[in-house]
């Protein structure tokens, strides 16, 4: 039970961190590209998310877990210094602690590289790797996202 309730948590973050982006049609160039790219990041966490509380098509989830890692690797490209148009949800400390965020961005690609390669036969494996994932992306956000206002 509290398996299915940290996964739920975790769920209910993720869907919150899939739609941050929505909306953003005012959005152009490279914050429009960076937008798009977060937001099907968070789109993939919350399928997996959504499996793992279901208890199915396991299987599926290391596809979403390699699109997510080949995403990440774009992440610090879609950054380039002055990208803070309107609408960017990205906050200036990107660029002013440019070697932090690169690590955390790394961080990301590795634990959902992890991810991508956990047996779907086991699912407590998939589930504690799925919240390093969750947990790389909030503690990115965390300190180098602006906060939806709710």
């Amino acid at each position: 039970m509290k398996k299915l309730s940290i996964i739920g948590v975790i769920g209910i973050v993720l869907s919150h961190a899939a739609l941050a982006h929505e909306g953003h049609e005012h959005a152009t160039g490279v914050v429009r590209e960076r937008m798009e790219l977060m937001t099907d990041m968070g789109k993939r966490l919350l399928a997996i998310s959504k499996r793992l509380r279901a208890n199915k098509e396991l299987d599926r989830i290391a596809p979403d877990a390699r699109a997510i890692k080949e995403a990440s690797g774009k992440i610090t490209a879609e950054f380039p210094p002055g990208s803070t148009q309107f609408p960017t949800a990205a906050k200036p400390v990107v660029w002013q602690q440019w070697d932090d965020f690169g690590e955390k961005v790394r961080k990301l690609q590795s634990e959902a590289e992890k991810l991508s390669t956990t047996s779907p036969s086991d699912g407590d494996a998939l589930r504690k790797q799925f919240r390093a994932v969750a947990y790389a992306c909030d503690g990115c956000h965390e300190v180098y996202r602006v906060p939806k206002e709710k």
